[in-house]
């Protein structure tokens, strides 16, 4: 399917193949966003095995559906959105190096560690798009966002053949210094206990008293396993990071993208009220919601949103959460809030 490939900020005139988005475009969509239109024979968890799906069809069946269809689009710039445009840009390559850009994608849109080597990909292509880390940051002069989006979309999508197929160790420092934490990350989880809740769909992991971070990535001294690490070690789709610190402990509660993404597997639990969450544990903690160190919550609706105790500078998506200090709440009270907290979210089909 030989059509250019695209960038855009807003719903274009013509009909377009928008991939690993839903923004009402007219056209062929291929996503697992919330809203999102792909058709029933091509659904999948991810973006990328919906264009794959596109991709293993008869030449006939992908023409109709994509009748009329001018250029291959996305509207933002991630791994699984530059899997998705590869898989329908080069079908037969795509379908050749499937089980790799499935790894890559989840790598970067669930926070799963499939494979170290996904894990480099992932932080590969973000790298490759950040205006001070990129190898290609020169060609980014003079360029807008959409433009610059758009120049690391098309580059990513020509090579990413043989990023898939090498080394990658000419982009070295991009990854190196996230896979050196990554593997710190999995040594701390390691010591930690693990307790998983399937009914509540959460992993809670309680680090040994005083387990601090010593590793060149971390800038405070408490238990601060990044997302993926936490993320890789459970198929759940809430986490809960408790390190221990005399009466009380630091927290970080994730509740993962794969609650937010229209899956095609069994659908998750509803989530809870985080806002009403952080209110209760801050009444229980004597804090302003105001003040410098207070219990926070990111909007529930955002993508994957988190809950925790301290400083407000946590930005949406953060691996690790500097900005954690130590609630003089006990585990066990902190916990039974968070897991009644679930509880309330729970829905009942209707009998």
């Amino acid at each position: 399917m030989h059509l250019p490939i695209r960038i855009v900020d807003s719903v274009a005139p013509e009909r377009l193949i928008s991939v690993d988005g839903a923004w009402g475009q007219p056209g062929l969509n291929l996503s697992h966003w919330p809203g999102n239109a792909t058709p029933a024979e091509l659904r999948h968890d991810l973006s990328t095995g919906v264009a794959l799906h596109f991709a293993r069809l008869p030449l006939a069946r992908r023409n109709q559906l994509a009748a009329g269809c001018v250029a291959i689009a996305n509207n933002h710039v991630d791994t699984d959105g530059i899997c998705a445009l590869y898989a329908v840009a080069h079908p037969e390559a795509a379908l050749a190096r499937a089980d790799r850009l499935l790894e890559a994608a989840a790598a970067g849109d669930f926070f799963r560690v499939p494979s170290e080597r996904a894990f480099q990909f992932d932080a590969t292509v973000a790298g490759l798009y950040d205006e001070a880390r990129s190898p290609w940051r020169d060609r980014f002069a003079g360029l807008g966002d959409r433009e610059r989006r758009e120049l690391v979309t098309v580059e990513l999508v020509a090579r990413l053949a043989d990023l898939l197929d090498g080394d990658l160790v000419e982009y070295g420092d991009l990854w190196a210094p996230a896979l050196e934490a990554l593997r710190g990350d999995r040594a701390d989880l390691a010591r930690a206990q693990r307790d998983e809740l399937v009914h509540l769909d959460i992993a809670v992991y309680t680090a040994p008293e005083g387990l601090g971070a010593s590793r060149a990535h971390a800038r405070v001294p408490h238990f601060d396993p990044g997302r993926h690490a936490l993320f890789g070690a459970t198929q759940a789709d809430r986490v809960l990071a408790i390190g221990p610190r005399g009466a009380g402990a630091t927290y970080r509660f994730l509740i993962n993208t794969t609650s937010w993404f229209d899956l095609e597997s069994a659908p998750r639990l509803e989530r809870p009220d985080l806002a009403r969450l952080a209110d209760r544990l801050n009444a229980l903690e004597g804090a302003d919601r105001l003040g410098e160190v207070a219990w926070r919550a990111q909007a529930t609706a955002s993508p994957s949103p988190e809950l925790w105790f301290g400083r407000p500078a946590a930005a949406l998506f953060a691996e690790h959460a500097p900005w954690l200090e130590t609630s003089r709440l006990a585990p066990k009270l902190v916990k039974n809030e968070i897991f009644d907290a679930l509880r309330a979210a729970w829905t009942f089909p209707d009998a």
